[in-house]
């Protein structure tokens, strides 16, 4: 969601077409079966949100901590 950092969930619309442009990228190196490519990039997408989320949430934790000194 990333509403945290950004206000809104524009970010992790953005980080979740990246991941998933990376993804099918790379599988296009090695397959050019549509097939493997739309689950590559369906995987990105799912993988790039949720590291986003988790990352933006240790994110607000580590500033809630040094905030808090």
């Amino acid at each position: 969601m990333g509403e945290g950092m950004t206000g809104s969930s524009e970010f992790s619309t953005w980080i979740a077409l990246a991941s998933a442009a990376i993804f099918a990228g790379i599988c296009a190196i090695f397959s050019s079966s549509p097939w493997i490519l739309i689950v590559a990039a369906l995987a990105g997408a799912y993988f790039g949100f949720k590291g986003e989320q988790i990352g933006c949430g240790y994110l607000a934790q580590y500033l809630a901590r040094r905030r808090s000194r």
